[in-house]
């Protein structure tokens, strides 16, 4: 049998759906709740004045009167300075000369974020009697600003609300469709159409309809799902930065620099993007898998008769079909969460090779499902936990493989009498 245990201190814990007892759609509601706090959060602050700026902001000529530097003493006895250059210009027939350096010196109590030296430095390159762009408001006339730092800040910090959005929502999205809308889920609601038949005929029917179809137990892997927000995320980033230094290049050095860059961190977005490609592709053209049993719960010790169906297109280097009893105790140890797993039953139930099933077709394979007296029933505890399934394996020409769960509740045997049927 098989074991597996991981140890997870915080960041693996925050990100496990199993240790923190968490469905996939409230962690997912979460990740969307706090991307769109910090969205409307940024939009409220920053979002409010880049948008004021917009609209309302305009460059005119003004002349360099004088500079200065001043200080400020904050609570803790630290003094801080800031630069300040005089600046006169007319808007219409109206004059005004006032002291300003950038955005932050448009009020009293900002913008002392340096020491005397840099302070005076800054205050110097601006020569009196010299004519520079200023810029104004329309609004508010009679404030102006020399320096206009750039905003880029703001739009890249701007990518990490929206991706956690969109990858929050897309993902809900991909949930809800595994779950009501794939090829798995719309199989499992299909009428029971299974025929197994009796040999020798039991009170003279020809066969029995299997009359429980499970449902598949659709969970989206986390990883896949860590893929995409990864991909996304870096490929976002890359670009932007690329775009960025591309436009700021002045040298021949920068601009080679700048497609070194490219080909390094785009190149590399664009290999997450064929790898995840590449999965999907597999998921789409595997066709869909169900299991029909004849009763559920299961009790050991009874024959259940079972049918494995294969359908859509499908082309496979080997299909198998296993029922297993896996063990999972969680517990915490210190800043870390455990959990362990043991396999303590595994079965194969039915295997085939070369599968090649055309689209719109179906194959069925007829087993019975036997467990013995004596194996441990499905039991779920906060620290514990029994889970039986059936696990359906494919494996294709190119070394990948695709593998599909189906719970089983096994019930504990009650002692009645089995009749052989």
């Amino acid at each position: 049998m098989n074991d597996q245990s991981t140890t997870s201190g915080f960041w693996r814990r925050f990100m496990s759906f199993q240790d923190w007892r968490l469905s996939a759609s409230i962690f997912l509601g979460v990740v969307f709740f706090v991307g769109l706090t910090i969205l409307i959060v940024h939009l409220s602050t920053w979002g409010a004045e880049a948008f004021h700026e917009a609209k309302h902001l305009y460059t005119r000529p003004c002349t360099i009167v004088d500079a200065q530097v001043r200080a400020r003493t904050n609570d803790e006895g630290e003094t801080k300075y800031r630069p300040e250059v005089k600046i006169h210009f007319a808007i219409g027939e109206v004059t005004y000369d006032l002291w300003t350096y950038d955005r932050s010196t448009l009020t009293d109590d900002r913008g002392f974020d340096y020491d005397e030296e840099t302070a005076q430095k800054l205050a110097d390159e601006f020569t009196p009697g010299e004519i520079y762009p200023c810029w104004v408001y329309d609004d508010e006339l009679g404030k102006a600003f020399l320096i206009n730092q750039s905003t880029i800040g703001g739009w890249i910090f701007l990518l990490i609300p929206i991706s956690l959005i969109v990858f929050s929502g897309s993902w809900f999205f991909v949930l809800l469709y595994e779950r009501s809308w794939s090829k798995e889920a719309r199989a499992s609601k299909k009428t029971f159409s299974t025929l197994y038949p009796t040999v020798p005929a039991f009170r003279g029917r020809e066969g029995v309809v299997l009359a429980k179809r499970l449902r598949p137990d659709l969970k989206t892997n986390f990883a896949f799902g860590a893929s995409v927000l990864g991909t996304c995320v870096w490929n976002l980033a890359s670009w932007v930065a690329f775009i960025y230094v591309c436009a700021v290049a002045k040298t021949d050095v920068d601009r080679w620099s700048a497609a070194i860059f490219g080909v390094i961190f785009c190149g590399v977005g664009l290999l997450f993007v064929f790898r995840l490609w590449g999965w999907y592709r597999i998921a789409r053209t595997a066709g869909y898998v169900a299991v029909e049993t004849a009763s559920s719960p299961i009790i050991p010790g009874r024959k259940i008769k079972c049918c494995l169906i294969l359908g859509g297109r499908i082309e496979a280097k080997r299909v198998a079909a296993y029922v297993k009893c896996v063990e999972i105790a969680r517990y915490v140890q210190g800043t870390n969460s455990i959990s362990h797993q043991h396999e303590v039953f595994s079965r194969q139930l039915v295997t085939k090779y070369g599968l090649d099933i055309p689209a719109k077709s179906e194959e069925r394979e007829r087993f019975v499902l036997f467990l013995p007296l004596g194996v441990v029933p499905s039991f779920e505890a906060e620290h514990n936990e029994i889970v039986w399934k059936i696990v359906v394996n494919m494996e294709f020409a190119n070394g990948d493989s695709l593998e599909r769960d189906f719970g089983l509740i096994v019930q504990p045997f009650l002692g009645e009498r089995y009749s052989g049927r």
